[in-house]
């Protein structure tokens, strides 16, 4: 048998035995919480009372977001997610928006960290230097200014979507969110050594 073939078999079970035991700890959490706090796309462990949802070994809840957010309507009381948004198409991102929308208890609120690609469309614009802005560097391909938007667009193909400050709350407002509103760096919930590049939005279901 291709090896290929077993590898991804193995795969999918393990994903399916991660799902299983996730969902015994969402039934846990409902039963034993009063409030929920569900950080999305974090990767690790969550930390300050934050329950984190992601695809990776470390984090509370294993799921694929693209399969819906599994909890019941009107479960949690806040949503977090920092540069996580732009990973997903348009009509994905739409999709988890109205999912949270689905989840957050009445004037639940909705917290969110992206990338602002105007940065780096601006520092095309006026030549800035090429190492300005790119941090991560295998997105980085460093030929021309032109790769400042390469770096932002595609990031080594892992972004699918691009923010400004207009865009987001836009965005937001557009999936049924009130009061949607830009806010500042949180050192509670942000990571300092993205503030430089990050656009912070809130709104309420």
């Amino acid at each position: 048998m291709n090896n290929q073939i077993l590898l991804n078999g193995t795969r999918g079970i393990y994903s399916f035995f991660k799902h299983q035991i996730s969902k015994l700890r969402i039934r846990y959490l409902i039963k034993e919480k009063q409030e929920i706090w569900l950080e999305i796309g974090s990767g690790d462990s969550g930390e300050n009372g934050w329950t984190t949802l992601d695809i990776t070994n470390k984090c509370d809840i294993f799921w694929d977001i693209r399969r819906g957010l599994p909890f019941p309507n009107e479960s949690i009381s806040k949503i977090y997610s920092s540069h996580f948004l732009e990973h997903l198409s348009y009509k994905e991102g739409q999709r988890f928006l109205e999912e949270s929308m689905r989840v957050l208890i009445p004037s639940g609120t909705f917290s969110i960290c992206v990338p602002n690609a105007r940065l780096y469309i601006e520092a095309y614009v006026k030549c800035y230097p090429l190492d300005h802005f790119c941090k991560y560097i295998p997105a980085y391909n460093n030929t021309t200014k032109i790769d400042y938007v390469n770096y932002m667009a595609y990031m080594d193909g892992h972004h699918k979507y691009m923010f400004d400050e207009e865009n987001l709350l836009f965005i937001l407002e557009s999936a049924g969110f009130r009061n949607a509103h830009l806010r500042q760096f949180n050192s509670d919930i942000d990571l300092k050594k993205r503030d430089y590049e990050s656009i912070y939005g809130e709104a309420e279901k």
